[in-house]
């Protein structure tokens, strides 16, 4: 049995991975800033908080009394984060708020709870992180477009930043036994995705998605590679392909 941090938990991809990982038997830990976290964590069986990823102190609260309860950390999960249309031509101050807003739910979640949990996981002798990414960083291989979509700068901007924590911490804590990937998915059906495109997307386009189980699913097999599994990969995972783990890069 494993003990699983999963952020952004209270709807969507992170509840589908917190499901999943409660019904495999683990401990799992989940946080949120939505109050229905609680909810959530009463309904699935798992340990919730109330709180912003990007906040230093409920960070440390959460690794740390998961680490203290359970007796160490073994998987996070850095699902948290938030999609919006923004671009160069926005206002100034909404620009500057967004920055802000944007890379804390996206990047600096990650950031805080990968330090947080590092030492601990080493301490344990391993474990791994998982950071959600977006195909806009790793489009699929036969698509016809670039990197992003446009109108969306600030969200695959923070997207991106995640590549250098994943691919520097994979280096630096592969002594210690500890994997790093990311998961570079496309249109999964949660509700921040409806939301983006509206209660009512094109029903061809919606019948491509992906679901929050697959891409639960996609995380256990990675993280059941064990120790010689892959690290420092971006794994993607594309809406209208078939939803299955590749081959190590």
């Amino acid at each position: 049995m494993s003990v699983a941090i999963i952020t952004g938990a209270a709807q969507g991809i992170g509840r589908g991975i917190a499901e999943r990982f409660v019904a495999d038997g683990h401990d799992v830990v989940i946080t949120d800033r939505r109050s229905t976290i609680l909810d959530v964590a009463a309904a699935i069986g798992a340990t919730g908080h109330v709180g912003d990823v990007a906040d230093p102190q409920h960070v440390r609260f959460v690794v740390d009394s998961a680490a203290v309860a359970h007796g160490g950390i073994d998987v996070l999960v850095n699902n948290a984060g938030e999609v919006a249309p923004t671009g160069p031509n926005d206002p100034w101050e909404q620009a500057d708020a967004d920055f802000d807003r944007f890379f804390g739910s996206n990047t600096k979640g990650a950031f805080l709870f990968g330090r947080a949990v590092a030492p601990i996981m080493i301490d344990g002798g391993g474990g791994n992180i998982v950071n959600v990414s977006t195909d806009h960083v790793k489009p699929c291989p036969d698509c016809d477009r670039h990197h992003g979509h446009g109108v969306m700068d600030l969200y695959n901007a923070s997207k991106w930043a995640l590549n250098g924590l994943t691919f520097d911490w994979a280096k630096s804590l592969a002594k210690h036994q500890i994997r790093v990937n990311n998961i570079c998915m496309g249109a999964t059906d949660t509700e921040m995705l409806r939301g983006f495109l509206g209660r009512d997307p094109d029903p061809e386009y919606l019948a491509t998605w992906m679901t929050p189980a697959q891409i639960a699913q996609i995380i256990v097999e990675l993280i059941d590679e064990g120790p010689a599994g892959r690290t420092a990969n971006s794994v993607g995972l594309y809406a209208g392909y078939p939803c299955v783990l590749p081959d190590p890069e």
